[in-house]
């Protein structure tokens, strides 16, 4: 997986701001890389708790989750979900009725755009072998949603697989005994670990790049900011607000590991005092998920606590006040959008009339394609979703002479 362009090209792409605004924020790639660690380490902890009653529940693989935590994010595209939005809207502009969705082009990178040494048995010369050859547990394990465009009824805004992988999908899920919609072991741990790393290591970014201001929030002499932050929360969120009076009282307890009480300047006691939090805080949501016994038709093979849970919704919520829904980032998101916008129509005309526009490989993607207009289509998504933030700009900027 390491290997791959498409994981390289993470270091590029933006998890939720990006760095060239000053700070060294967390990328795709040093989220990816943590995701994994997480997941591993979830993995083994449950594997050596009473091994044979572990066994029994459909103990997880660490290799396999690991695999899946470094591959979950390699469908997002350049500027993070604001362009994942923006790409599925003109997908299905341009006819593809599944859109865009950064897990099913996860999945389909891995099972058919990214490339390997791979070969088939009878081959000893030609890779033929598309995608990057992995185990059917897992691209099982990187589903983290298992489930088509519009199968599931209770979830229309995700989805794992697109049309074009649905055979592959199939087979990935052939022996599946659970809920159909539900995930493997290691695919449920995977999103774990990905929600505990982006509300822990998010919040410490937008702290320290004075974007979030937890030591304000914590202060229980003055209130008024951790006040105001509720209001807009239950406000927005009208569906947590039956919830607010525990909501509220776990979101105090989660502060009071919080060391710090002024803004941060970087002093050594406070880099050591951030870092023994955030291991507090990890290590809480590692020991918060247990197995549990699988079942026909069960729709999970893992639990969480409730607090875990509660904890995580609150800390993501931070992130989403203070710097998700802030004007600037709107501001800036707004031509970003307008970005991918412009490369994509321009490309797609191109897929028809002026190839040379496209890279070689892309040009060979769509003279295969040659008579299909959809699946063309989709190679010109992949294109535009295959591209690192500079990379669109500098497209963006070589198509329109600005």
């Amino acid at each position: 997986m390491q290997y791959s362009s498409a994981f390289a090209r993470l270091a590029e792409v933006t998890q939720v701001v990006s760095a060239d605004r000053g700070y060294v924020f967390h990328n795709r790639l040093t989220h990816s890389l943590k995701v994994a660690q997480l997941a591993r380490r979830i993995s083994e902890k449950l594997r050596s708790t009473k091994k044979q009653e572990a066994d029994a529940l459909q103990a997880p693989d660490p290799d396999v989750a690991e695999a899946a935590a470094l591959a979950h994010d390699l469908g997002h595209p350049p500027f993070g979900h604001i362009s994942e939005k923006e790409l599925d809207k003109l997908a299905k502009e341009a006819g593809l009725k599944d859109g865009f969705e950064g897990n099913a082009q996860s999945f389909r990178i891995v099972s058919k755009l990214a490339v390997s040494d791979a070969v088939a048995a009878d081959s000893e010369k030609t890779p033929v072998i598309r995608g990057l050859n992995l185990t059917r547990a897992t691209l099982n394990a990187i589903l983290k949603y298992p489930w088509g465009h519009g199968d599931n009824p209770g979830k229309h805004d995700k989805w794992g697989v697109y049309e074009t992988e649905r055979s592959l999908f199939n087979w990935v899920r052939e022996g599946h005994f659970l809920d159909s919609f539900a995930k493997s072991p290691e695919a449920a741990i995977m999103d774990w670990a990905d929600d505990i790393t982006y509300a822990v290591h998010d919040l410490v970014d937008f702290y320290c790049a004075g974007q979030i201001p937890v030591d304000r929030l914590a202060d229980d002499n003055d209130p008024a900011e951790r006040d105001s932050f509720f209001a807009e929360v239950f406000a927005r969120r009208r569906d947590l607000a039956p919830r607010r009076a525990n909501l509220e009282k776990t979101f105090k307890e989660v502060l009071e590991y919080f060391p710090l009480d002024r803004r941060y300047i970087g002093t050594l006691e406070q880099r050591t005092g951030l870092s023994q939090f955030s291991t507090v805080l990890i290590s809480r949501y590692v020991n918060a998920i247990t197995l549990v016994t699988p079942t026909a038709g069960a729709k999970s093979v893992v639990e969480i606590r409730q607090y875990a849970e509660d904890e995580i919704r609150m800390l993501k919520e931070l992130t989403w006040h203070y710097v998700i829904l802030n004007n600037e980032l709107a501001t800036l998101q707004h031509g970003q959008t307008q970005t991918v916008r412009t490369v994509f129509e321009t490309m797609h005309r191109a897929a028809k009339d002026n190839r040379r526009l496209f890279p070689p490989a892309y040009q060979e993607e769509l003279d295969a394609a040659e008579g299909d207009v959809l699946l063309q289509t989709r190679v010109v998504v992949d294109y535009v979703a295959s591209m690192t933030e500079h990379e669109v700009a500098h497209v963006y900027a070589l198509l329109t002479g600005k």
